[in-house]
């Protein structure tokens, strides 16, 4: 952070070094599963010494849908605002802000923001993600979607699974990756981690 990034840029990446500080701190000492609980207690702590909790009573927007791990608000105009649980992160947090990084740089044109944290309708503590509203005409195929993949240099292994030499792409399926009024692919919601 020197200052020049946008607000929410500065929250991830801070964010990001808490959960990355939390687990160096806890070493080998606890459990995998050890982590994350502490993970989330410094983002938690985090959240509250910057005031970054978002009370989602007091926001104009509307429920649209629940998946895996994300709660899916609209507000109507330009943004779709995801409350994530960090189930997908695993016993550790640094899985979720590797995601979401790795999202921005492959897929730009609907980046996330991190905005702060809040509850979900379950009382678990979530991330507050921001996208654009993507207007689409459609999903994308799934010949549209391994060709767009093939273009950003990766290999398809499965039909939604691709890989490079430092990624794995998945859940790349055609109700996660839309078909833009622009006529460009927009992936709104794949899974990413490194490769193995």
């Amino acid at each position: 952070m020197d200052g020049t990034d946008p607000p929410f840029d500065r929250i991830l990446e801070e964010a990001s070094r808490i959960v990355r500080r939390s687990k160096e701190a806890a070493g080998n000492v606890e459990p995998a599963e050890g982590y994350k609980r502490g993970q989330i207690d410094q983002l938690k702590r985090f959240c509250s010494d910057n005031e970054l909790y978002i009370d989602f009573k007091d926001l104009d927007i509307v429920y649209l849908d629940k998946g895996g791990e994300n709660e899916v608000f609209y507000d109507g105009r330009s943004s779709v605002f995801k409350l994530n649980n960090f189930d997908y992160a695993g016993d550790d947090l640094a899985n979720f802000f590797l995601r979401i990084f790795a999202h921005n740089y492959f897929f730009n044109n609907v980046p996330y923001s991190l905005i702060g944290f809040s509850e979900n309708s379950n009382h678990e503590f979530c991330a507050v993600l921001i996208q654009p509203y993507i207007p689409a005409l459609r999903e994308a195929t799934p010949e549209e979607i391994i060709q767009c993949m093939e273009q950003l240099g990766f290999v398809t292994d499965y039909p939604d699974e691709f890989h490079n030499d430092e990624y794995e792409i998945f859940d790349a399926v055609p109700n996660n990756v839309l078909y833009g009024k622009d006529s460009r692919l927009y992936f709104i919601d794949t899974q990413i981690r490194r490769r193995r």
